[in-house]
């Protein structure tokens, strides 16, 4: 039996080698090794043995890849979809014809802002402000855990506020019709 930290030690990079033969966004293989040492730890496997804890940490992080890629396609589909509702948002809010075109221009740097993000925090953006759903939901959708779901959504906002001045920044929060965390 060995300590939580030794085991974190020796498989860690062991893990994201292993992920990367699955998925090509090395801060996605990070979180999602980090998930799996997370569930590692909360069912406090580190108790088993050593064979066991090495099968479970790769079964669990290839698990983890295969749902992502799967969810990979959620978030493509997300995306098309994205594009027509903020067309109709778009539409709605400069319908009729009284909104600026610095208004406008800040519209479009809202839409260079989030499609900058990483596809992990696009998607959690997407999910949260454009479908509405709660962290909870977002977890369950995503089958990660809900702290998972709101330190992405975090460093996805505060990108976000650092990519747009802050005038910018509420215009997103308004159009979205959501408060910011």
């Amino acid at each position: 039996m060995s300590s939580f930290d030794d085991i974190f030690k020796k498989y860690h990079t062991p893990l994201f080698l292993y992920a990367r033969k699955f998925v090509d966004d090395e801060d996605v293989i990070l979180d999602l090794v980090q998930d799996v040492f997370a569930l590692f730890w909360e069912k406090k496997k580190f108790r088993f043995e050593e064979e066991h804890v090495k099968a479970y940490l790769f079964n669990s992080v290839r698990n983890a890849c295969l749902n992502f890629l799967k969810h990979e396609k959620v978030v493509r589909k997300h995306q098309e979809n994205r594009s027509s509702v903020l067309q109709e948002m778009d539409i709605q809010y400069y319908g009729s014809g009284e909104k600026s075109l610095i208004e406008k221009e800040n519209l479009e740097k809202i839409y260079q802002a989030i499609d900058s993000l990483s596809d992990i925090h696009k998607e959690i953006i997407e999910l949260s402000r454009f479908e509405g759903l709660k962290n909870k939901e977002i977890a369950e959708r995503l089958n990660i855990p809900i702290r998972t779901v709101e330190t992405r959504l975090f460093r996805a906002l505060s990108s976000l506020r650092e990519k747009l001045s802050k005038n910018t920044f509420h215009i997103f929060l308004n159009i979205c019709h959501l408060p910011a965390g």
